[in-house]
């Protein structure tokens, strides 16, 4: 039997999470078979537009819905904690939308919410889907294979443009308060964070610096108080690329931004990934030399590839309860920690 999925939110839900399920559905593999927003003409229309059978107002009433088997809270980082929370108290398992919330203690507190649920099989998942694409399994599997050697230095870079546009102001205009949970390392940078914990070994060590250098966004009233521009250090602590050097960039306000990059040097070779925009939505391209040699294109990723294709790759993931695949609640409060150390200009220190 498919995954019974109740989703809370309708926003970003309608482009990146539903039609990942309509494709699923088809699948056999999951189908979104209840909806809630705050307001019961805003479910209706989404519920119709994509076909879901229930609607709810209000997440308490999808949350207690038997219907439904898991939760996916696609909602702004702010709200996140009572959600999955009640969801959980529920026993349902959780799928939260990145970043896991607005703050480490809400993420805390989340984690320890999924932990001490007590019933078997609820569990919580957040949506750092960048994991899934190709180009960044075959890093991971590359790394841990030795193909680096020594793992030395790690350097991310990601420049978007996407609050110089008035379209993703139009739709993501929540992103420019810092007290919704929003900031260019707390949204579209925890990616970054969490591939690098991921492939190469937790950090340690993390300070940098957190600037708004754009104190307007085109077409929107009201002052930016969010972070957009960040840079930092960090040791790779343990796994495999334990003791490596590692730097990232990162702005979401790019007005020319050339996309994400990441490169690992080793003693033995070089791994290079590379994406037009935001890993989460956009296909990362993997190459890679020995020796050396000149760089060859290991992945390239496929033409026509939907920008929800990792998410799809997660819910399989999750409907098929290979949990060992997926971020957890854990590494989204990881993350979350990576960013508060570098807007409070803090040194972690060692043992993130």
């Amino acid at each position: 039997m498919s995954l019974r999925i109740g989703v809370v939110g309708a926003a970003y839900a309608s482009s990146a999470h539903l039609p990942a399920y309509a494709a699923l559905a088809a699948d056999g593999v999951a189908e979104v078979v209840a909806v809630a927003t705050a307001h019961r003409d805003t479910a209706e229309r989404v519920a119709r537009s994509f076909g879901i059978p229930t609607v709810h107002v209000g997440y308490e009433s999808l949350c207690a819905d038997p219907d439904v088997d898991l939760v996916d809270v696609a909602t702004r980082p702010s709200r996140h904690r009572a959600m999955a929370v009640a969801a959980l108290a529920a026993g349902k398992p959780v799928l939260c939308e990145a970043p896991l919330a607005g703050t480490v203690a809400d993420g805390e507190a989340m984690a320890a919410a999924a932990a001490g649920a007590g019933v078997l099989g609820v569990f919580g998942v957040v949506d750092m889907q960048s994991r899934f694409w190709p180009g960044l399994l075959e890093l991971r599997r590359l790394v841990a294979r030795g193909y680096l050697g020594r793992v030395q230095n790690i350097a991310a870079a990601a420049f978007y443009p996407t609050f110089t546009r008035p379209e993703a102001v139009a739709g993501s205009g929540w992103c420019a308060d810092a007290s919704e949970g929003a900031s260019s390392l707390r949204v579209h940078g925890l990616h970054t964070a969490d591939v690098i914990r991921w492939a190469f070994g937790e950090l340690t060590r993390v300070s940098g610096v957190a600037a708004t250098l754009s104190s307007s966004w085109p077409g929107r009233n009201g002052a930016v108080t969010s972070a957009d521009s960040a840079a930092y250090t960090a040791v790779a602590g343990d796994g495999p690329g334990a003791g490596a050097v590692c730097s990232v960039h990162t702005s979401w306000v790019a007005a020319a931004g050339s996309g994400w990059r990441l490169a690992a040097y080793g003693s033995e070779g070089v791994l290079v990934t590379s994406a037009a925009g935001h890993t989460g939505h956009f296909p990362v391209r993997l190459e890679g030399a020995r020796g050396g040699d000149s760089l060859e294109t290991l992945v390239v990723p496929e033409a026509g590839v939907v920008s929800w294709y990792p998410f799809g790759e997660l819910i399989r993931a999750v409907a098929a309860r290979r949990l060992a695949d997926v971020p957890s609640f854990a590494d989204g409060v990881a993350a979350l920690r990576v960013a508060d150390a570098v807007e409070a200009g803090l040194d972690l220190g060692e043992g993130l």
